[in-house]
């Protein structure tokens, strides 16, 4: 399950927790729990979501419209190589 989350993060874009949640057919705590596992093994890193409205030029994932509660992660370069060596 870890594994096709990380495949879903490394596709590229922002998913909003809602997606995630019901793409992996999991509730809110255990996404929030898979996603901390990936970032202790640094695959993912969170993401400082203090933004305001306006200032995504500044921001290291780019636009974004994440919604929900939690943090925003990042793919980090460990975790695509992961990714890059499980895919076909």
């Amino acid at each position: 399950m870890l594994e096709r989350l990380l495949k879903m993060v490394a596709e590229g874009g922002v998913h909003s927790y809602e997606d995630l949640m019901e793409h992996l057919s999991i509730s809110q705590p255990m996404l929030e729990a898979m996603l901390e596992d990936l970032g202790r093994l640094g695959y993912l890193r969170a993401v400082n979501s203090d933004c305001d409205e306006g200032h995504c030029s500044g921001c290291s994932v780019g636009r974004c419209s994440v919604t929900g509660p939690g943090r925003l992660w990042s793919l980090t370069d460990k975790g695509a190589k992961a990714v890059a060596h499980v895919s076909p």
